[in-house]
């Protein structure tokens, strides 16, 4: 039954997308599915069921631990960044300080560099909202928006540099370049899918970036909306692979590669737990291909915005470059190394004598020296 709902919620989730050059609205799912895909994916959710049904109790304990990572990661960390950045998005005026950047990335509207900009920092689930809301109000083209979309998607600096790299791999300064370097690699995947890119069609280029859209109570609503929608995903796939776990093989990488390919979060910490090169690489892979947690989070935010094949080239080409950046770049930072050394293990350490015992020795000393010369000329 809960994954019957779950079905018929996501039916109603995907958008009527707008077809190019038409006025009328046809389904997502008419026009993209073919029979073949729809039996398939009827079998697919009969089997997850079935499985469900199964592993109860680990089904429970994959949804609690779920529960607990919206209430401590998941909605601290992209709730506020869905309020501040909707509400920020109407009051940028006409955007004359981003027109430059913006006609250099081609882009009709400043609007689409604000998103970029506010992607960086809210993240991958920022990137979508604001991308799915651009495009339905007409703001930009659907190349505008995939290119908003393309550079945006990455994963929030709380999560990057905090999470993984404070606490997951205890080096801050680590988790500051895999921030880096990812958005460097954002730039050069993005690079060379431009060919990709759909055609430029005309968008309005009103003189408000989002007009009537600046109220805060408007804003919280719809993050409100937006964190429902990002929660019920991560809770349906960490229950889904807490059920899977136990029939697959006991082998070091099976664990952290289900669980960054399910949901991100959870593979960052599987793979953290094998230290050393495979943590490192292992979370490049999470950060790269997001999971399928993410991208179901995306095809609910963006609602068709933006052609997910698209992002999925663009997500591969991402992985592979953002790999070489890491390694290129990891052997200059400072660390610790193991040396050898030919000092004692046991040092003793030195004290100054005490007042009154460095008098008695200099009394001595000054005697003995007297002593000395009055030997010396009585010769």
């Amino acid at each position: 039954m809960f994954l019957v709902v779950l079905w018929n919620l996501h039916e109603r989730a995907l958008p009527a997308r707008k077809n190019p050059g038409s006025s009328q609205y046809t389904s997502w799912e008419a026009g993209s599915m073919s029979g073949k895909g729809k039996t398939a994916r009827l079998i697919l959710c009969c089997a997850t069921g079935g499985l469900l049904l199964w592993q109860p109790q680990a089904a429970a304990q994959g949804f609690e631990s779920g529960i607990q990572l919206c209430l401590r990661t998941v909605l601290p960390a992209l709730f506020p960044f869905f309020v501040l950045c909707d509400w920020m998005m109407g009051f940028v005026g006409d955007g004359r300080a981003l027109r430059p950047a913006a006609r250099f990335l081609g882009m009709r509207n400043a609007s689409g560099v604000l998103a970029i900009l506010l992607s960086w920092l809210g993240g991958y689930a920022v990137a979508a909202r604001l991308a799915g809301q651009l495009r339905r109000e007409g703001t930009l083209s659907a190349r505008d928006v995939s290119l908003v979309m393309l550079l945006g998607c990455c994963s929030s600096p709380g999560f990057v540099i905090g999470c993984v790299g404070g606490l997951l791999l205890g080096n801050l300064a680590l988790g500051v370049l895999l921030y880096g370097l990812q958005l460097s690699a954002n730039l050069l995947s993005t690079a060379l899918c431009l060919p990709l890119l759909p055609v430029a069609s005309s968008a309005p280029q009103g003189a408000c970036l989002i007009p009537q859209k600046n109220s805060f109570s408007g804003a919280l609503g719809r993050a409100v909306d937006s964190s429902l929608q990002v929660c019920g995903c991560v809770l349906f796939f960490r229950t889904v692979a807490a059920a899977v776990l136990p029939f697959l093989p006991e082998q070091p990488l099976v664990q952290p590669l289900l669980s960054g390919l399910l949901e991100i979060t959870a593979g960052c910490a599987d793979f953290a737990r094998l230290g050393g090169k495979p943590a490192l690489y292992g979370i490049c892979f999470c950060l790269s291909t997001l999971g399928l947690s993410v991208w179901a989070q995306l095809s609910m935010l963006l609602q068709g915005a933006v052609s997910c094949k698209l992002l999925a080239w663009n997500r591969a080409i991402h992985l592979v470059l953002f790999v070489l950046l890491v390694r290129l770049c990891t052997p200059f930072l400072p660390a610790e190394c193991a040396v050898y050394s030919t000092l004692a293990t046991r040092v003793i350490p030195m004290y100054r004598l005490p007042w009154d015992a460095a008098v008695v020795v200099f009394c001595f000393l000054c005697a003995a020296l007297y002593k000395v010369r009055q030997n010396f000329y009585n010769k």
